[in-house]
């Protein structure tokens, strides 16, 4: 009897590759790189902390990750 595969996993090399990305993405925003490297005020980009604009950054990049694998109907 064959055992239905996890669809947790992904099958593809693309998929592969956009959960990498998106695992990348989201370690950049968590507190070791955030509390530990970027955690400044200085310098104020566009009328923001440094830290608030590094956050916005990397949640867009987290965005377009996940907007590249729905276009690429992963």
């Amino acid at each position: 009897m064959r055992v239905p595969r996890s669809h947790y996993l992904p099958r593809t090399r693309a998929g592969r590759i956009a959960t990498a990305a998106f695992l990348a993405a989201m370690a950049l925003a968590q507190p070791p790189i955030v509390h530990g490297l970027m955690n400044r005020t200085e310098p104020w980009i566009l009328g923001t902390p440094f830290l608030f604009a590094y956050l916005f950054g990397a949640y867009c990049l987290m965005i377009a990750v996940l907007v590249w694998a729905l276009r690429r109907r992963i």
